[in-house]
């Protein structure tokens, strides 16, 4: 890790380093900084400080920032701090080496520091080209007011420098960037360019992309994995310091976030706009996974470009930005396939490739050749075997993309290991690995449970009541361990810790009496009451009408916000309380609105339970997440008298849910899991909750009053763990019921999709259709019943007859039935027959899921198999089926015990024909008609098709899907061969005095594109802050170097594609800019108010401070002037005209920034519509006067608890008065 070989060797420094005129080397109060004192004869001592910006760039590409905050430096001291270079690369031995001798040259002078003429390396300072261009002679930056782009100093040491003697590099790199482009367009992808990479740009990016339709995904797949065949899958990579190829990043210190940045995701367009790739790599605030939630996807007629974000976007950006270079110098070295290599990085973490006689013979197998011939070759040509003597970055990076892209199911998205599975899954999980499935739900990799429950609430519904049905007949193959769920004792689980544990080898787990309980599993140790860990109260008296808790005088304090305790009902025999501790101000705790665990109403609890949300007083918390009528399980506590004294209130006892769920037995688990269950809302109610959010951020982690932790925690679980794709067909209230996906000849019955297997199961099942016996008719419908309580594990595992639940009277195979009533004879009722218990009364209702809307009683799949009987293991009675790729799920009905609904019939328009021998029967003993979209899209020109032109339109709209879109004129352009590169760098000319560079003019903006007009803007109408005074030798250099390149970016791309500019003759002092802000996307409300009122750009005004690059720039609105925050207005543009941004304060700066990227992230912060888009000041257009920007940019700091840049504070504190307007 780069923190600990950081630390490694600055202990080791601090242990060995010694110079006579160096002490108190130690690591400094921040991460990434050392100090030390540098003494020399008379001066006293100077403490350096010494500061690594970026600790994930150690050791290889990474810099040091050196300065003193000592008083009374020694000029000679601070002369060689302000030149010193940055040590690029440098360990920190080497650095401090090379830093110590850089003083002992400057101060050679002094009795104590004499020159070592001795150093074999004199001149090792003078070998940084930053510090050459530096020490020119003609550089002195005592008087910068002086300073302007025309002067000599503008050239002479980095323009003029680098052409010279660059100019064949630049070459070489253009040539390099096109070849490697060209590599991966004639490998069949779409190549895509932004930015300024051409000519020895610094900045830029790269796209490769691909149709989905073209990687051989299964519409099963699609479908789970929220894909259109139409959309484009896109890598966009980032070279932050210029184009680099394969070999040059191989030999260089790459790290995620240092020279190629890379990102994932979906669009409609096979490139993104350049404000889009930006945005891809840009955060400006924390957005929660949850706020990319939408109640419906967009209609291919509303369809927008931009990145959308994959359904494994995280995982995968992760592996590609840490794994993706350590994995191909594996490769290159020791000839590995991806998988070896892989295989080889999870063996050995990123160990040295020594001892390769020894390795494993594994590392060199070849992937699996099966995958190989079900997919196609896009997806698994490898570009690293042609042998090339050159290969493409891009074009390898998209095809380890694409390996783990279209075989996501295979790999952990954690560690990125190879699941070692015995059933094969449609949707990605991760590995068994306990750390795996904690920093999966804990971190966000797992997919979002709010958009489930918003666009598919049914399907949520029943994933828990299959989960509850088989925690209760303690059924679970796979439980939720390793994810810290703190739930209550288990006596409390069991329902009360007065009720008496079962003996003589019982599990412990009491049941109510009117039903028999289903057995349990055996535990590897019977639990017994002395094994039973002793349950945990606590006493303490109950004011229920202010929800506290009142604690004894002296009593220790054993409640912290955030616990979860529960209580018995008062006057109540069963029933207990569930609540948050919200807040703790000893003796006194307050609690969140308690809920009672289940549904049915206890009768002897008092039946003056009328506190109200109002009569709730909350601490912490906001009021809005108080809940409207939930669900029976919120009925509050009886209320206290508003005269009783503290005496007088009833006194509780209460225990805390402070017990793992790892440390119970199995059978406890199971129960544990169907009291948290029993805890939750229905479905219904989170939906209702999450959209009454609105706006805000919609996660159910902030109901916190009402769903604990551990509750919310299983959701996650039993959600994410679902490796199915389960479609709603039906709705109870009728608003998405889909008549032509349903399957004729079954009412009364609630329908789903439903589809399992691997990705490429659907291929392999197309491939096995050539065994069928009847061409005809290749394939047939049967279905298949199983008992509630094996539904959750069927989700997860797909079918399969590892064990024999009812008997294998007929052979090993998965067993179907041609007629509905002999399936769902081994499918039970929950109810008055089959497995039921009770007598039909309601009394069965025990084992569902109490807050379910659906009720589910029954259930059954219908599969599509291979007509081939004769195959069969048994085509009589039933259909015993053993290859598992002969069989695949397209149905799952439901039974639900609904009151006043029904779920009545229809026929599809388009029916698939079956073999009249092998149709399935439906429960009224009639044939089922089954639809046309049952079945792939692939194979229906086999269906009767009872509307021909219906058919025709719905291929006519597929293929206008699917048109591409045209290729951008530049991504032609950078394709092109050097001879026909047009040369844009700057001439050199003889004036007399030697060749000097000639700048490039600025290229006329295209009309078409952006109506905005460079060298237009009068500066004399410009409110400006005073020009400054101050200036410092260092500051001023960085700046130079800064207007330098940034000026060099603006002549070489596009204005309407980068969006502002900058007018070199106005600016008359480096530490002063005026730049203009102009072309932002037409469909924004900012762009279209400067359209309406002829404003051409906004104006900005940047200032820096003396001790730029160490502290931010200042940035503010001159004009026109924004509608204000109060009025509604946004785009992070103050009151009085400041930026709102925590990156240009000193919490949110940092020294290795850029001015190009700043500008950039200022122009994206006025584009941003969150919370809501910047919009212009109605009447004439005005600007910001000086006094109210730096006003409101001090207030906003203090508003988001920001620190204010010392020169700001310094330099305008007359100006920063009080106002109340923000």
């Amino acid at each position: 890790m780069p923190r600990k070989a950081f630390v490694a060797d600055l202990t080791d420094a601090v242990t060995t380093f010694t110079r006579y005129n160096v002490s108190n080397l130690r690591a400094g109060e921040e991460d990434g900084m050392l100090n030390f004192a540098y003494h020399i004869d008379g001066g006293g001592a100077t403490e350096v400080t010494i500061l690594v910006p970026d600790l994930g760039e150690y050791p290889g590409s990474h810099m040091y920032m050196i300065y003193t905050n000592s008083e009374n430096v020694p000029p000679k001291v601070h002369s060689a701090l302000e030149a010193m270079s940055n040590c690029h690369g440098l360990k920190v031995p080497d650095m401090l080496l090379k830093v110590v001798k850089s003083l002992d040259k400057s101060t050679s002078g002094s009795q104590n520091n004499p020159v070592d003429l001795d150093d074999p390396e004199p001149m090792e300072l003078d070998s940084d080209p930053e510090l050459e261009q530096s020490d020119d002679q003609e550089d002195d930056d005592s008087d910068a007011g002086g300073w302007s782009p025309k002067s000599p100093k503008h050239h002479s040491s980095a323009t003029s420098t680098y052409h010279r003697g660059k100019r064949p590099e630049v070459k070489a790199v253009n040539a390099r960037l096109r070849r490697d482009l060209r590599m991966a367009k004639d490998a069949g992808f779409r190549v895509g360019y932004h930015g300024s990479l051409l000519n020895g740009g610094r900045d830029g990016f790269v796209t490769i992309s691909c149709r989905i339709a073209k990687l051989g995904i299964s519409d099963e797949a699609l479908q789970a994995w929220h894909l259109e065949p139409s959309q484009y899958f896109i890598l966009l990579i980032r070279y932050v310091e210029g184009y680099m190829s394969l070999d040059r990043l191989l030999g260089s210190g790459f790290s995620h976030d240092s020279q190629v940045q890379i990102r994932s995701g979906v669009s409609h367009t096979y490139k993104v706009s350049l404000d889009e790739a930006i945005a891809s790599f840009t955060t400006l605030e924390d957005k929660s996974k949850s706020s990319r939630l939408v109640a419906q996807r967009k209609s291919d007629e509303t369809r927008v470009s931009g990145l959308g974000r994959l359904f494994i976007g995280r995982p995968l950006d992760d592996l590609l930005n840490e794994r993706l270079i350590p994995l191909l110098r594996y490769r290159i070295a020791m000839s590995f396939s991806w998988g070896g290599a892989e295989e080889f990085f999870n063996d050995h973490q990123g160990r040295n490739l020594t001892g390769a006689d020894e390795m494993d013979s594994k590392y060199w197998a070849e992937d699996d050749l099966q995958r190989q011939i079900s997919l196609p070759s896009i997806v698994t040509r490898d570009h690293l075997a042609d042998k090339r003597k050159e290969c493409s970055l891009p074009l390898l990076a998209m095809q380890f993309a694409l390996r783990h892209l279209v075989r996501c199911t295979e790999f952990c998205l954690v560690c990125h290991c190879k699941v070692e599975a015995d059933f094969e899954a449609l949707k990605p999980y991760v590995c068994s690995k306990p750390l795996c499935l904690y920093q999966y739900m804990s971190l966000g990799f797992g997919p979002s449970i709010e958009h489930e429950i918003i666009t598919q609430p049914h399907v949520v519904d029943l994933l828990i009541s299959f989960c509850y049905t088989s925690a209760r007949h303690y059924k679970l193959r796979y439980l939720p361990t390793g994810m810290a769920l703190m739930v209550p004792a288990p006596s409390i689980l069991a329902g009360s810790h007065n009720i008496a544990l079962q003996q003589n080898g019982s599990t412990g787990m009491p049941y109510p009496t009117h039903y028999p309980p289903p057995p349990p599993p055996p535990s590897k140790a019977p639990i017994t009451p002395e094994r039973t860990p002793a349950l945990k109260t606590f006493k303490a008296k109950f004011d229920s009408q202010r929800m506290e808790l009142i604690f004894g005088t002296g009593t220790t304090k054993v409640l912290n916000p955030g616990n979860w305790i529960t209580f018995p009902v008062p006057q109540s025999v069963r029933q207990r309380y569930h609540c948050r501790v919200a807040g703790v101000l000893h003796p006194t705790v307050i609690l969140g609105k308690p809920f009672v665990r289940g549904p049915k109403q206890d009768p002897k609890v008092d039946p003056r339970v009328t506190v109200s949300i109002s009569q709730h007083r909350s601490f912490g918390t906001n009021p809005q997440n108080a809940s409207p009528a939930l669900t029976p399980a919120a009925t509050p506590p009886p209320l206290t008298p508003k005269d009783a004294t503290p005496k007088e209130l009833p006194e509780i006892e209460f225990s805390i849910y402070d017990q793992n769920f790892d440390d119970l037995e199995d059978p406890e688990k199971h129960t544990a899991i169907h009291f948290l269950l029993d805890t939750l809302p229905s479905v219904q109610s989170m939906s209702d909750y999450l959209q009454s959010k609105g706006g805000q951020e919609m996660s159910l982690r902030s109901w916190t009053d009402r769903i604990s932790p551990a509750a919310l925690g299983l959701l996650r679980w039993i959600i994410a763990s679902d490796r199915s794709c389960i479609i709603q067909v039906d709705s109870l209230d009728g608003n998405t019921r889909k008549s032509e996906e349903r399957v004729s000849g079954l009412p009364g019955w609630m329908q789903f999709r439903f589809a399992q297997g691997a990705p490429d199961k659907e291929q392999r099942f197309v491939t096995s259709i050539k065994h069928a016996t009847n061409p005809n008719y290749p394939t047939m419908f049967a279905w298949h019943g199983s008992p509630l309580w094996n539904w959750h594990g069927i989700v997860r595992e797909g079918l399969h007859f590892e064990k024999a639940a009812h008997g294998r009277a007929f052979g090993d195979g998965v067993y179907h039935s041609l007629q509905f009533q002999t399936s769902m004879s081994y499918s039970g009722y929950i109810g008055s027959r089959g497995y039921g218990y009770g007598s039909g009364d309601g009394s069965h209702r025990s084992l569902e899921w109490a807050q379910s809307q659906l009720n589910i009683s029954q259930a059954i799949a219908l599969n599509e198999i291979v007509n081939a009987p004769s195959q069969f293991v048994s085509s009589s009675p039933h259909l015993v089926v053993a290859q598992l790729d002969w069989i695949q799920s397209r149905y799952l009905f439901v039974k639900c015990n609904t009151s006043g609904i029904s779920l009545g019939d229809s026929t599809p328009g388009q029916a698939y024909e079956q073999d009249k021998s092998y149709t399935p029967i439906g429960e009224s003993g009639k044939p089922i008609v089954i639809p046309i979209t049952a079945v792939s899209k692939c194979r229906r020109k086999t269906a009767k098709v009872g509307d021909k032109r219906k058919a025709e339109n719905v291929q006519e709209q597929g293929e206008a899907a699917m048109v591409s879109d045209d290729t951008d004129d530049e991504d032609l352009a950078i394709l092109c061969s050097d001879d026909e590169e047009p040369d844009v760098l700057p001439t050199m000319t003889d004036n007399g005095k030697g060749k000097t560079a000639v700048e490039p003019q600025h290229t006329k903006p295209d009309a078409s594109k952006t109506d905005f007009i460079p060298g237009t803007l009068d500066q004399k109408t410009l409110p400006l802050l005073e020009p400054p005074s101050y200036a410092t030798s260092s500051a001023t250099k960085a700046l130079q170097r800064e207007l330098t390149a940034t000026l060099k970016v603006q002549d070489m791309v596009p204005a309407d594609q980068l969006g502002w500019y900058i007018d070199g003759e106005l600016v008359n002092n480096v530490y002063q800019w005026i730049v203009e802000l102009h072309s932002f996307e037409s469909h924004l409300p900012l762009a279209k108010d400067m359209r309406s009122r002829g404003v051409k750009s906004v104006v900005i005004e940047i200032r820096f401070g003396k001790d730029y690059p160490m502290s931010p720039p200042f940035v503010r609105v001159i004009r026109p002037r924004f509608l204000g925050f109060q009025a509604g207005g946004g785009g992070h543009v103050t009151a009085g005209g400041a930026l709102c941004m925590e990156l240009l304060t000193n919490s949110g700066w940092s020294a290795a920034s850029n001015i190009e990227s700043v500008l950039l992230q200022v122009r994206l912060a006025m584009s941003s519509t969150d919370p809501r888009p910047a919009r212009l000041e109605p009447g004439p257009i005005k600007d910001y006067q000086v006094g109210e920007a730096i006003q409101a940019f001090i207030r906003a700091c203090n508003a988001h608890g920001w620190q204010v840049p010392e020169d700001i504070k310094s330099t305008y504190s007359g100006l920063s008065g009080s106002s109340s307007r923000y």
